[in-house]
């Protein structure tokens, strides 16, 4: 896979859910599921792209980010420290230590409808953005070292389209139901 490159797997930005960074959350919600239901797509988008009113992408909110939002003890917990295989043990450890989801959800949720895309957002860092030109195995390095997702792309330092793992996950698969055994 090392000539498939980036460009050709990604979603560019134009076909992609974006929202600006005062939007609120509930607001940002109700345009995914819209936009999903108007696209009629196989895959409909879960994460969005946050925008400044110039129209330049300065982040994304993705599901995990809404989760870290929902309960902002997870802000405590350094997750660069472990592997993405944690034990079970370790994971309910964790939780408790934490008191981790205490509230109930719709206790979580009523507080979140009201807060801004801005405040919920990931906002990547150089190294969590890949380029057009990169190879889908340097996409697939990434995932699996777990950049966080979906990974933002670029060209000459403007942001041009989003590579989601389900959609690289499926060249794989084409790529192994192509070779003959």
């Amino acid at each position: 896979m090392k000539n498939s490159k980036v460009r050709n797997l990604m979603i560019p930005v134009r076909e992609y859910c974006r929202v600006k960074a005062e939007t609120t959350l509930f607001n940002a919600m109700e345009f995914l599921v819209q936009h999903g239901e108007q696209q009629q797509l196989p895959h409909p988008h879960r994460d969005l792209l946050v925008e400044d009113n110039n129209g330049k992408i300065i982040g994304k909110v993705t599901m995990l980010d809404i989760f870290h939002y929902l309960e902002p003890a997870y802000l405590k917990i350094d997750n660069r420290k472990h592997s993405s295989s944690l034990s079970m043990s370790f994971v309910q450890k964790v939780y408790t230590d934490f008191n981790l989801w205490a509230e109930p959800l719709s206790t979580l949720c009523q507080k979140s409808a009201g807060a801004k895309v801005k405040e919920v957002m990931h906002t990547p860092k150089p190294s969590e953005i890949l380029g057009e030109d990169d190879s889908i195995d340097k996409a697939l390095h990434a995932f699996v070292l777990g950049i966080h997702q979906p990974i933002l792309v670029q060209k000459n330092g403007i942001i041009t389209g989003v590579l989601r793992l389900g959609d690289t996950f499926e060249k794989v698969r084409d790529s192994i139901l192509s070779c003959e055994i």
